[in-house]
């Protein structure tokens, strides 16, 4: 799935960085940052397509270690990834991304539009958990890269669910050059009906408060599909969900490789998100 483009304030702030201007293994996000200004109306101009996309897993493989990885199914036909940060009882909540969830303009949807299907291969699985409910971050209007996070509750039979934990305000130290996953379903530079769950590996190319970027000028990373997967980094010895897939900036018109991805930063949103798991807590 696809939304349009944000405002330029955030847009700018991808922009600002560190990226443009910094030597890198290829030419293509130079471009594609000059041509974020370029489209926020900035007085230069080097013919650059500017696109923004809902981030499958490029030049990945499969994953089979991360079951609280799951697919986020609208029962209108999308796709997106999610991960189980918590569960309670037979409650899980699925950290996941706001335009995985909403309309165009930023509005949720019902609870009832959505399932989510565990296991390795989502074709292939036998269970499908309903939506009780859906928390979307307070900020969220709709806009490219600005507050895209949610969390949906739901409910499983399963007893205990896998999860793994989001990355906390005082345990995110995280820096320029650190290793990250990605994991998600989305398709392939092979497979556009891809229904694995797989896994890449990247670093952190630039980050802020609210924000973790990562090149895909290799083409490796997040396409169609990944939105709302985890960006996961390891942390005293255990993995924590330190990000959302969000989408990307690229100049390779509506596809995914080539630019930038970015993912919205889990610590700088942990008041919204603990706050959603403890209202939706059982009991």
């Amino acid at each position: 799935m696809a939304h349009s483009f944000g405002t330029c304030g955030v847009l700018r702030r991808i922009a600002a960085l560190g990226i443009l201007g910094r030597a890198r293994p290829a030419r293509a996000s130079s471009a594609v940052l000059l041509g974020v200004l370029v489209a926020c109306g900035d007085p230069a101009s080097d013919g650059s397509v500017l696109s923004h996309v809902a981030q499958p897993i490029l030049g990945g493989s499969a994953d089979t270690q991360h079951s609280a990885v799951m697919l986020l199914l609208d029962r209108r036909g999308f796709l997106c990834t999610g991960t189980v940060i918590q569960a309670a009882e037979q409650t899980g909540f699925l950290l996941t991304a706001a335009h995985c969830v909403t309309d165009e303009s930023g509005a949720s949807l019902s609870p009832d539009d959505f399932l989510v299907v565990p296991g390795d291969d989502f074709a292939e699985s036998t269970r499908a958990f309903s939506v009780e409910s859906v928390s979307v971050a307070p900020g969220y209007d709709g806009s490219f890269a600005a507050d895209d996070i949610a969390v949906v509750r739901f409910f499983s039979e399963d007893v205990p669910l896998p999860a793994i934990p989001v990355l906390g305000p005082a345990q995110d130290a995280l820096g320029v050059g650190d290793a990250l996953l990605l994991v998600g379903y989305g398709q392939t530079e092979t497979d556009e009906d891809n229904t694995l769950r797989r896994q890449v590996s990247r670093t952190i190319e630039a980050l802020d408060a609210q924000l973790i970027v990562y090149t895909q000028e290799d083409a490796r990373g997040a396409c169609f599909g990944d939105s709302g997967g985890p960006v996961l980094a390891r942390v005293g010895g255990e993995e924590r969900v330190a990000a959302v897939i969000s989408g990307g900036v690229s100049d390779e018109g509506e596809g995914c490789a080539g630019g930038v991805g970015v993912a919205i930063r889990a610590s700088g949103h942990d008041a919204f998100i603990q706050g959603a798991i403890g209202s939706g807590a059982p009991g």
